[in-house]
């Protein structure tokens, strides 16, 4: 018979992601295996702030 952990005393261990970085652009945490993205050599959270980056910096222009 199998018998939920958390019920009969012997817990589980719980596991908590590491970040690998810091986002360039809103200095957020940035996880393995989120929607990290990595330009440049720079990392980022997201594509939205990837793109204020590059607006920023003037490598992307809106039209």
């Amino acid at each position: 018979m199998l018998e939920n952990p958390m019920v009969n005393g012997q817990g589980f261990q719980e596991t908590y992601a590491s970040p690998v970085g810091r986002c360039e652009e809103c200095k957020d945490s940035v996880f393995q295996g989120y929607e990290g993205v990595l330009f440049l050599d720079k990392l980022f959270c997201c594509t939205t702030c990837l793109e204020n980056h590059l607006k920023k910096s003037g490598a992307i222009q809106e039209i």
